[in-house]
């Protein structure tokens, strides 16, 4: 956090803006029902498990940044009056250009941006949700960020394994629920798929290969890893690897793991190993077996959000294709349309996809 928010409730006090504007948590359980108070409010037990007041219908969210956005946007992307990061003009041909002049209000847990608490509080905002796993001071940070604003902020837990019980969550504070358990049904079932195969298979040697050169990689064990050791075995075991950043490695530390796949994020990265002939000897390589994520309106298997259960599928079909019967185009098609509101054409599904 770097004692961003008692910087920030400084600052805000020197802008006058505070007279204008008026331990790990326990894992993601449903809320109950909550308790309807006089004044059109009502009491939410968030993931973190505190009571907070919020609005019995809630029309005007923030987000706490652009995993928060993300998660929030199946259930309540016209309620949104932000969002964490500017939209590119590749993003909104999925989302809809509608979207395009959103405020924009940074991200509260991201390096190099935070929140911009002065554009929050003139966006008179009902409500901010944040999403992703507790950090350590969470409690403390909503609390003071609540009282720095008067606005209810609200933690909801997303891991990984809970993401079904977060939208249900999600739903329940939203007026929603219909809606939120047809995608915590759709995320159980896809992790219900995965692990009954997993039961019976051995999983595949794969690396996660970044930057432009392809000499970077998320290395076994840190925070962008769960997608790629859940669905394979993540080759790349980096002794002194940080939490929450890319490895550098060598190319020799590479052909030392030799993986059955690759995966790139970035297109020159990948034009480098399928070109360059110090690459050629690689497995991967030598098989055909490189690949370049899909990125758009949020990449399928980086970010740490809801678009990576679309990255399962899309991994499952890559490194499992006996294994799995689902029809890529089929869910790419469903997904979207749930989880974006798009209804995809196939022009844009192959540009999406890399198809010529």
């Amino acid at each position: 956090m770097k004692k961003f928010l008692s910087i920030l409730l400084a600052a805000v006090m020197l802008l006058g803006l505070l007279s204008a504007c008026g331990g790990k948590a326990a894992e993601t359980q449903p809320s109950a029902s909550p308790t309807q108070t006089a004044g059109g409010t009502r009491t939410f037990v968030d993931s973190a498990g505190r009571s907070v007041e919020v609005p019995t219908d809630i029309e005007r969210i923030i987000p706490s940044g652009s995993m928060a956005q993300t998660f929030v946007w199946p259930l309540a992307a016209d309620k949104l009056v932000s969002v964490g990061d500017k939209f590119t003009d590749e993003q909104l041909k999925y989302l809809g250009d509608k979207y395009r002049d959103l405020p924009v209000t940074g991200n509260l847990y991201k390096t190099g941006s935070k929140l911009n608490v002065e554009e929050v509080a003139k966006l008179n905002p009902q409500i901010i949700i944040d999403f992703g796993e507790p950090k350590d001071t969470i409690v403390q940070d909503l609390d003071n960020l609540q009282k720095l604003l008067g606005i209810p902020c609200i933690f909801i837990e997303g891991s990984f394994s809970n993401t079904a019980d977060a939208y249900r969550m999600l739903g329940d504070l939203l007026n929603e629920k219909d809606q939120a358990e047809k995608i915590a049904t759709y995320v159980d079932g896809i992790m219900s798929k995965t692990k009954d195969v997993f039961s019976k298979i051995d999983k595949k040697s794969l690396a996660f290969v970044n930057s432009t050169d392809g000499l970077g990689c998320i290395a076994k064990g840190t925070y962008f890893d769960e997608i790629w050791s859940y669905m394979g075995s993540n080759v790349a075991t980096v002794s002194d690897a940080q939490m929450y950043s890319f490895s550098t490695i060598s190319l020799e530390q590479l052909q030392t793991w030799n993986p059955d796949y690759m995966f790139f994020y970035s297109d020159d990265a990948y034009k480098t190993a399928t070109t360059d002939a110090a690459w050629s000897g690689l497995k991967a390589v030598k098989e055909g077996h490189c690949y370049t994520i899909p990125k758009y309106p949020v990449d399928f298997c980086f970010t740490p959000s809801v678009n990576r259960y679309m990255g399962i599928i899309w991994l499952a079909t890559i490194l499992y294709p006996k294994d799995f019967d689902w029809n890529l185009k089929d869910e790419v098609y469903k997904y979207y349309d749930m989880f974006y509101h798009c209804t995809l054409t196939d022009a844009l599904y192959n540009e999406l996809m890399g198809i010529a």
